[in-house]
Order: C-alpha cells, then structure tokens, then sequence
C-alpha cells in the first residue's frame, strides 16, 4: 500500500480494488489502517484513545475544493467509525514544524518543505520556544501551499523515461505503423493504478498489439508483466533504482522476472531530467506560499525540510536555492510529521 491518503476523494474510493483475488473498498482498508494503529495504543497503554489529530496534506486534490473537502470528510467519518470521539485535522508541513521547535534558541521566520510519497506541502511559519504554548497559532502560519506531487510521481517520471522504452513503449505495430497503445504504460507507472491494469479488456488489447508488434520482443515484455500481474515488482525495482541514483551517477539493475532478464542502466543525469518539469512545479507553489504571505525569500532564515524525496540531491539542491541565506534543518525527516501531530495533540487535549 502506498499513499493511501492519495485516493480520498477521488473516483477510486468508490471502485474500489482487488486484494488476493476480491475486491475491497479503500474506505475499509483505511478504516483497518487506522483501526491497527488505535489497537496497538491501547494494548501498550492500556486505555482506548478518544481523541486523534490526523495529519492531512494542505491540498488532497489540486485545484478541486469539493474533492478536498471530500477527501477530508472521507478520513473523518473513517476515524468516527473505528471508535474516535473528538476529530481535529492538521496540515503535515504545521506538524513538521512543531516537530523542530523546541531546539530553536531566538525567534525564526521558517518555510516548511514537506515531499511526500504522493504530495508536497510548504508552509511559511514563525517559530519560537516562547511561540510554541500557545493554543492558537494562526497568527503565526503566514501561509500554506502544496501541490498533488511527491515521491511516487518521481517514480513514475522515472519509469515512464528509463523502464518502459524496454517494454516496448514509442514502438510501432500494424500496417500503418501506429505507435502502440500508452495507457498500460503510464498505469504501471503509478502505484495506485497498477491494478486497474490486469483487466480482461486490457489483456485482449496488448494480445491484439503484440500479433502486430514491429519489436515483438520489447513489446512481448509488456504482455508478460501484465499476463504475469508483476506491476509492483517491477515499480519497486523503479524505486530502487531512484533511490540508488541518489547517491550513484549511475544504477543498473536486471528485471530477472522477465524471460530474458533484460539489464537497464540509468544515469543521474537521465533521472535528474525526467524529474525537472515536476520539480519545477514544487518550486512554483514554493513561490506561491512566499506571494500569500507577503514576504520575500531573503527574509526566510530557517528550511525544514521533511518527507524521504527531499534526501534525492537534485530535488534538495533545487528548493534550498530558492533561500540562499537560510540555516537547513534536516532532523527527524521522516518522523517529524507524526512527532509534531503529537505536540500538537498535548497542547489541545491535555
């Protein structure tokens, strides 16, 4: 399971998917999610938890005020129904913030740069040892961004640029030479979609292709992942290779689930371009969150950056140069949301 915050209040939370062969709606495999997490509170503590801060990103959907209210709506009546009594919702970059408050020793002006798996959220904030006993701190959140991108759309850039050429992706089939089909690539490129993938209707169009295919052989891996149902595998090996490529100028792995375990080499500079337009996008709604709260870069001193993206150099390099004068914080990166969730729950439900 990756992101699973990423379906709420879209189309998929009502179609649902396939787990071990039937089906199951993401609204229950939320609801066992979080029904876990409440489980293991309570045997540990002994006492039920009644009252949660949920961490929510500051956009679920870009652009859809009715999808994020949905979405939000959709977590909500989820937490109720697995026994949660009081519901209060906090955007994750806030909770990263409050995460890294304690150790500051004066006053400082932060901009929190949250990437994670399927979002990115930025929030502008005044932080200070003295700020955090407030109860109230919407005068000291400047502004908030974000934007539908995160980690598991590198993946996908990733996939799309390096993997599926080796699956037959821009070749030709048929008399006139048509390229083939795309939407089975870009579906196995993201996680949330892979399943939608293995469909009757699906298999019969790539059979269709492959008995016309120019590059029977590229396309012939297409037809075996699919038939095979080896989407995640192969994502994974995606993955992998992105993580890799963040401290290699270059990667090369074997997809040895495949007949003829084809070899892929990546080089930094191929993944580096593939995740550019994206990155961009991130830097623009950077620029946003400085326009809302009417300040300018140079007057920002302090970068949190949160979320395990922000460790991939070219995504770090390129949001720090956006604030020149400004000390890092790279503490607790992949904690400190949850960590500030729980700050945040002391101060309101002490």
């Amino acid at each position: 399971m990756r992101s699973l915050k990423r379906v709420l209040g879209t189309d998929l939370m009502s179609a649902g998917t396939h787990i071990n062969g039937k089906p199951a709606k993401f609204e229950n495999i939320l609801a066992q999610y979080i029904k876990n997490l409440k489980y293991k509170v309570n045997v540990k503590y002994q006492q039920t938890p009644e009252c949660v801060v949920m961490g929510r990103p500051v956009h679920f959907r870009d652009n859809d005020t009715k999808g994020d209210i949905a979405a939000q709506n959709q977590l909500e009546q989820i937490a109720r129904n697995v026994g949660f009594k009081e519901i209060v919702f906090q955007y994750e970059p806030i909770a990263a913030a409050f995460a890294h408050e304690d150790k500051l020793e004066k006053e400082s002006m932060a901009c929190v740069i949250d990437i994670g798996g399927g979002t990115s959220d930025f929030t502008i904030i005044r932080l200070g040892s003295k700020l955090k006993a407030k109860n109230d701190r919407k005068d000291d959140i400047l502004a908030s961004s974000g934007v539908r991108i995160g980690g598991n759309d590198f993946d996908k850039n990733l996939s799309i640029s390096a993997f599926m050429p080796e699956l037959g992706l821009k070749t030709t089939y048929g008399e006139k030479r048509l390229p083939v089909p795309t939407s089975q690539y870009f579906d196995l490129s993201e996680w949330s979609k892979i399943n939608s993938v293995y469909t009757y209707q699906n298999k019969r169009i790539i059979n269709e292709v492959y008995t016309n295919a120019h590059n029977p052989q590229l396309y012939g891996r297409l037809v075996e992942v699919i038939e095979g149902e080896k989407g995640h595998l192969l994502l994974n090996m995606v993955e992998k290779t992105k993580i890799n490529l963040s401290i290699s100028e270059s990667y090369e792995t074997t997809l040895k689930f495949l007949k003829d375990a084809p070899k892929i080499s990546v080089k930094k500079q191929m993944f580096e371009k593939s995740i550019a337009p994206n990155t961009l996008k991130i830097n623009q709604s950077i620029a946003e969150a400085l326009k809302i709260a009417q300040i300018k870069a140079e007057e920002i001193n302090l970068i949190i950056l949160t979320g395990g993206s922000t460790e991939i150099p070219y995504v770090r390099n390129c949001l720090c140069s956006n604030f020149p004068q400004a000390n890092i914080s790279e503490e607790n990166k992949l904690s400190s949301v949850g960590l500030g969730l729980a700050y945040d729950a002391l101060r309101r439900f002490r």
